[in-house]
């Protein structure tokens, strides 16, 4: 073998050395923990295709595109830097359980980019200002702070990311008579039935 063909062997076999890395317990991981969040969130985000792009948007602070159901695009680019999965998690269940305290059952990708990034979702006399998840979560505060003053159960915040979301969201909104009004969010909001005690919350999440 010519020392040209042991050149060329040389230089594929790093060009391909990525990819072996990536079929490693690392790639198969991460390909786990997008699946799960996937299907787990598949309802909320209006299909699987636009589950990804919402996980996938969040985890690596890429612009994320959700088709309406009409098929129209819809885009935008998370205000938070690359997430960690329990942190997309966090920041999702937050996001469909404030959506559903506004009654927003099937939310559009405006609704989405709304309640995530901030703005006004809703459609006629039940449109709701959203401070945003994410936006929050930019200015500072801490994800303990962010789900006391959205009343959501810490419990349901560190539950495994392959439960469905139904039962995160069944659990994590609150069972309280006051509903959230305009998205408002302050460290201060006081507890409603079923929310946790701050000293609780700074336990299991920062």
């Amino acid at each position: 073998m010519n020392r040209a063909t042991l050149a060329l062997l040389a230089v594929l076999s790093v060009a391909f050395l990525p990819r072996v890395v990536l079929a490693g317990p690392a790639g198969d991981a991460a390909a786990l923990q997008m699946a799960r969040l996937t299907e787990a969130f598949t309802d909320f985000a209006g299909s699987p295709a636009n589950a990804q792009s919402l996980v996938e948007g969040l985890r690596n602070a890429t612009a994320i595109t959700l088709m309406d159901p009409s098929n129209a695009p819809k885009s935008f680019t998370p205000v938070t830097k690359p997430m960690s999965w329990r942190e997309v998690r966090i920041a999702l269940v937050i996001a469909q359980a404030e959506l559903t305290n506004a009654g927003i059952a099937q939310p559009t990708p405006i609704d989405i980019e709304a309640v995530l990034n901030g703005g006004t979702a809703g459609s006629g006399t039940t449109m709701t200002i959203f401070n945003g998840v994410l936006t929050q979560k930019w200015s500072g505060l801490a994800w303990q702070q962010i789900a006391l003053a959205h009343n959501v159960n810490i419990d349901t915040l560190v539950a495994g990311a392959g439960r469905p979301a139904g039962a995160d969201i069944a659990d994590a909104v609150s069972l309280g008579s006051a509903p959230l009004r305009h998205g408002a969010v302050s460290a201060s909001a006081p507890l409603r039935h079923g929310a946790v005690s701050a000293s609780a919350v700074a336990a299991v999440v920062q």
